[in-house]
Parts: structure tokens; sequence; C-alpha cells
């Protein structure tokens, strides 16, 4: 038998009214009453897609189909089946969907070939009585079938009846002239319902199949269908979660236990750093320097010689700073070669007895200068750019303390001389009181800070301090949000190793070249003074060590995720930030020789000479070759850890494989045994 198959899903379907408005409604020849145009439609019963029909459906099945009668019409149509006694066949009213009406053989009639009317373009509709009247029309198939003088008979009846159908639905109609209607109508109107029962049927099927087709292409669960199965909450103390309970606790008391001991190490780290930090100040050099002559009348080299090694000799538990006395000889352009030796950094600071200093006071009380200056006997040279926070708060208090005693002595020893003198020659009293300073005071002292941070600069402290935290920090970020990206994205199981490294190594070039120079943006827009020193390259000359800096940081986080992984990173950044809040390594015990390659101590050196020139201009050298330095060793480790975690990762996964394997195969023979169990 032809099949007709529904359309598409999706077709679009007209209903165009098949009668005139100026026709009438008549009567059947057996004068039974028609419905009128308002009379429920018939539709096929359901289908899936295959063109089954669907005989499990119900009146209730909340579908499309149903909305069209089709699981009305399947009822009806398992109803009317009539048995035909003789065992010739069953007698079953013919529908349309099928591709044409089929009609059975009736009863008491000869076998017959079956009629099949071939289907006609969908856009062709017709509405079928149905109700209370469809038996009727099911017998009228069948009569027309067996007597073709009642087909035409029909054909022409029926044409009547639906010529003269009223346009009004709502009027009533008089349809007791009404006829059958023939099976070209029949097969119109089952063209209608089928291509109706078949949008009916494939919207069921698509709906009744969107759960399992959630996923995959296509499928979309709608609004409101989704079924989420919520666990059931419980109470902390409850059973019912005492094995996730337990798994908390001993992963929470690890991960304290390991926070516990790593904060020890730490902060044993940076506290040792500090502790007892007066007893190495012995360890910050100043170079005692007596240019006083003839030395042979001076008041001022004796005592300051004798007091500067014996403060020098003293145990550390005394706080003092490491007096060396140094022969004028190593200077042979006198103050100039000392401030090229403060500056060099071959001392912390020096000490000098100015030439002629006590020639000076006695010539002042002979001849009564009372322009004589006591401050101008001892010079004080220090940087105090070098190291503030040590230099500002030890060196003016410890050396005052300590040249208090040599002056005092000085002092007296040349009052006593000059009073001897003056016995023989009243005069000299005459002329000495015009000069008070002079035999109040005797010697003092000035304080040179040939590098000073200037009351502009201040600003430039934060870059050497909790700015190099911060800078460390967002360096970190750049290196863990990479991970986490990778991760996610999985680049890290499917690029090659070589395109790994690339990608690991380039992506922090480039990213830290700008982080490195908003940094310097942000200090120079802060009237940080950069051309001081160096002229306009001063700008440049800091971009370029903030890059270096920012590298050998970062390479050694790369390195350190590549061994520890995402989740132990923040441990070593702890540690990593530690080096950049440390006083000079001079004032720290031995063990702290370490922080020499560190890439903190460098840049805070060079930033300093850069922005306040506290070094000879060719350490600079220095610095940027160790970072260099650190950043080659760092380079090396860096594929080693790659390659340790490209395998450490291969070897998860053939675990994970392997584990899965295992599992399917405990399913397959635990299923096995419960089938020979069965059997």
């Amino acid at each position: 038998m032809a099949s007709l198959h529904p359309p598409a899903l999706g077709r679009p379907l007209s209903f165009p009214h098949p009668h005139p408005q100026d026709e009438t409604d008549i009567s059947q020849d057996d004068g039974t009453p028609r419905p009128n145009s308002t009379s429920q439609f018939t539709s096929m019963p359901l289908r899936d897609e295959s063109g089954s029909v669907r005989e499990n459906s119900t009146e209730d099945d909340h579908s499309l189909a149903n909305t069209f009668g089709t699981t009305e019409l399947l009822r009806q149509n398992r109803e009317s089946q009539i048995v035909d006694p003789n065992g010739q066949g069953t007698i079953t009213p013919s529908f349309p969907s099928q591709g044409g009406i089929s009609h059975s053989q009736s009863e008491g009639s000869q076998p017959t070939s079956q009629e099949v009317i071939p289907a006609r373009d969908t856009a062709q509709t017709q509405i079928t009585p149905s109700g209370d009247h469809n038996e009727h029309t099911h017998q009228a198939s069948i009569a027309a079938t067996s007597n073709p003088k009642n087909s035409d008979r029909e054909d022409s009846s029926s044409s009547e009846t639906m010529h003269n159908r009223p346009s009004s639905s709502s009027a009533p109609t008089d349809q007791s002239d009404l006829h059958d209607p023939s099976s070209k109508r029949l097969v119109q109107a089952g063209i209608l319902v089928g291509s109706v029962s078949g949008a009916g049927t494939a919207a069921r099927h698509l709906l009744a199949k969107r759960e399992d087709e959630v996923g995959q292409e296509g499928g979309r669960q709608p609004r409101g269908y989704e079924k989420v199965d919520v666990p059931d909450k419980w109470g902390v103390g409850s059973k019912n979660v005492k094995e996730a309970r337990r798994k908390a606790i001993k992963k929470a008391a690890m991960l304290f236990g390991i926070i516990t001991l790593w904060l020890w190490v730490c902060l044993s780290i940076f506290w040792g750093s500090t502790y007892r930090l007066t007893s190495f100040l012995p360890s910050l050099t100043v170079h005692v320097i007596p240019f006083d002559t003839p030395s042979s009348t001076s008041y001022l080299n004796g005592p300051m010689t004798q007091q500067m090694t014996y403060v020098a000799n003293e145990p550390p538990s005394i706080v003092h700073l490491g007096y060396e006395i140094k022969d004028p000889a190593n200077y042979p352009n006198g103050l100039e070669d000392v401030r090229r030796s403060v500056l060099a950094q071959e001392c912390w600071a020096a000490i000098v007895v100015n030439a002629n200093a006590s020639t000076a006071w006695t010539e002042a009380l002979q001849n009564g200068d009372a322009t004589y200056d006591p401050t101008g006997s001892i010079g004080i040279y220090y940087m105090g750019a070098r190291f503030y926070q040590v230099v500002l708060l030890y060196f003016d208090s410890l050396i005052s303390r300590d040249l208090a005693n040599p002056l005092a002595t000085a002092r007296s020893q040349a009052l006593e001389a000059f009073m001897a003198s003056s016995s023989t020659n009243p005069a000299l009293l005459t002329n000495a009181a015009r000069v008070p300073q002079a035999i109040g005071v005797g010697f003092g002292y000035t304080i040179f800070d040939i590098r000073p941070t200037p009351n502009s600069g201040w600003a430039g402290a934060a870059p050497m301090e909790a700015s190099l935290i911060y800078f460390l920090i967002f360096a970190f970020y750049l290196c863990l949000f990479g991970g986490m990206a990778r991760m996610k994205s999985g680049l890290n199981s499917r690029l090659k190793m070589s395109s790994m490294f690339a990608i690991r190594f380039g992506w922090p070039l480039l990213a830290y070249f700008f982080l490195s120079l908003w940094q310097t943006l942000i200090v120079r827009a802060w009237q940080v003074p950069l051309t001081d020193h160096l002229g306009r390259a001063g700008f440049v000359t800091l971009w370029a060590l903030n890059y270096v800096t920012i590298l050998a940081s970062g390479f050694a986080l790369e390195t350190m995720l590549a061994l520890l992984g995402i989740s132990w990173l923040p441990f070593f950044l702890i540690f990593w930030i530690i080096p950049s809040s440390f006083y000079p390594i001079e004032l720290m015990p031995n063990f702290y020789r370490f922080l020499r390659w560190m890439p903190f101590v460098h840049n805070v050196e060079a930033y300093k000479i850069i922005a306040y020139g506290t070094n000879l201009q060719h350490r600079l050298g220095l610095h940027f070759g160790i970072l260099f330095a650190v950043i080659g060793v760092e380079l090396i480790c860096f594929p080693l850890a790659l390659l340790f975690e490209r395998w450490k990762s291969d070897r998860d996964q053939r675990k994970q494989i392997d584990e899965k394997k295992k599992m399917e195969e405990s399913e397959k023979k635990d299923n096995g045994e419960n089938s020979n169990g069965e059997a």
C-alpha cells in the first residue's frame, strides 16, 4: 500500500474555505443531519518518524497530535473495525493519511483488487465530519467500493452537499439533505489530516525525546524543563556526612600544618635578618682620616685616632660603628678623594680631620679673628640616600657620641697650651676675648650628606620598598592566570613541547615589557628625580632595570609553577617576597649572603644610582650583569621544569586511563556473573 508521508515539521499549512458563502446546505438522502463546519477535525493515528502507527497513545497525551484529534480517531478506528464472519478479512474504514483511500472488502461481496487513489498536493484541504456520524461515513465508503454506481451517485450528491454548505458556522444548519462525502473529498480531507497529524507527531516526538537529546548536536532543553537533583542537606554532625567530614578534617589539618611550618620558616628568615641588628653595626665601616698638619703640634689627630681605635675594639654588645684609621697618603687629592671613596661605597662614612685645624684655632686666638668657625675642624661625609633607614637613624647619633670625648680632650689640651703661652704675653688674652667660640667650643664638626634624599625625592622611597612587593604580586597574577587559562583550554595536554615552551617563554617577555613600562611611568609621574645624574637616559635606564628585574622574578615563578603546580605556587610567592624588605646585607648574619643573588637587592641598588647617584655609574653594569646571570640560570632550569611537568601530566593521564579500564573490566565481569547466576 502506498504510504503518504507526513510533511516535514515547519512546512506551512493552508486551510482555504472550500465552499462559497452563497451556497446552502442540503440534507442526506436518509434524512440524517450532517454536522456543521465547526465540527471537530479528525486525523490519522499517531506515527513516529519511521511512519509506524503508535497504538499505545491515549487521549490524555500532552502533545500537538492530541490537539488535532489524532488519538481520538485512533480510538474510534479500533472500535469501528468490523470482522468478516466468513473469514474474508476485516472491514476497516480507510484513512487518507496512507497516501490514498484503501477500501476493504464488504461483507458478502466478491474479493476485489484494492483501489488506491494517489495523493494530491497537501495544500488542498477538506473538512471531514466526525463525532456521532463517523460510522455513517464508514458505511458509505464501503458501499461505494462495492458498487461503482453508488460511487457515481455519491460523487454528485456529495458535490451538491458541499456546494450548498452555508458560509456562517454560527447559524443553525439544515442537514437533512446532506449526502456522504465522495472518495475525492475523503482523499482531500485525508491529505489535510495527514499534514496536521504529521506535524503533531513530529512535535510530540521531539518533546518526548528532548531530554535524551540534550548535549547532542541540535538538542536543547527548553526553559523550565531541566530536572535538577538537589542532594539532601545534613548537619555537620550528622552520620550521613561522616566520611565527607573525615576527609575535610584530614585535609584541613594537613593544610594547617603545612602553613604553620612554612610560617615558621619564612617569618624566621625575615625576623632573623633584623635580630640583634645593632650587634652588626661594626660591619658598617667608617674611615677616620687625620689630615691635620703638622701632626706633631696637632690637638686633634692624637685624641681622634686614639678614641676611634678604642671604640672599634669594643665588643659587639656595645653599639658602635666600625671605625678604621686611614693613612692620609692614600688620598693625594685630599677631600676630593675622600668624597670619591664614599661615592664608590668603599665605606659607609668618612671622618676627616681637616688640614691645619689646630693651626687655625691657634691663629684665631692670637689674632682675635672673630670669623673663626669651630665646626670647620672636622668633616663627616656620608650618603643618606644609600640606605636612609640606617644612615639617618644610626650614623648621626653614634658618630656624635663617639666624637664627644676626643673633641673635649683636644679642646682642653689646646687651651692648656694657649694659657701657658699667654702667661708671658698678656696681649693674647685681650685678643682671645674677641673669639669666645674658640675658647668655649674649641673644635667641632660638620656633616656633609653628599647624596641626600631631596625634599622632592622622598616619593622615590616607595619603589624601593612596598612597590617591589606589588610588582612581584602582579607578576604572580600573570603567571597564575596564565596557568589557569592553559589548563581550562586544554593547551597543557594538547600542545607539543616546543610550542608549550614558546608560549610559556614568549608570554612573560611580552607582558612584563609593558608591565615594567607602567611601573616606570608611575615613578616618573610622581616627580621622582631620574635626570639628575644620568640625564635623559635615566627614564630608559630605569625601564630596562624594571624589565630585567621582573623577568628574573617572573621566570622563577614560571619555573616553580611547573614544578609545584597552581595549588602550591602561593607558598613560593611568600618566600619570594621576603628579600624585598631586608636591611643591608652587612647588617645580617653570614647566612644571608645568598641575598647577593636576589633580584630585588640589585634592583634597589641600581635604582638608587639612577635616582640619587649613590654610586659610580660604572657599577650599574655590575647590577645588570647579576640580574642577567639570574635570568640565565632560570632559563636553564625552566625547560627542565617544563619537561617534568609534561612527564607528570602524561603519567597522571595514563593512570586515569588504566583506572577507567579496570573499572570497565570489573563492571563487565560483574555483569557476566549476574547473567550466569540468573541463567
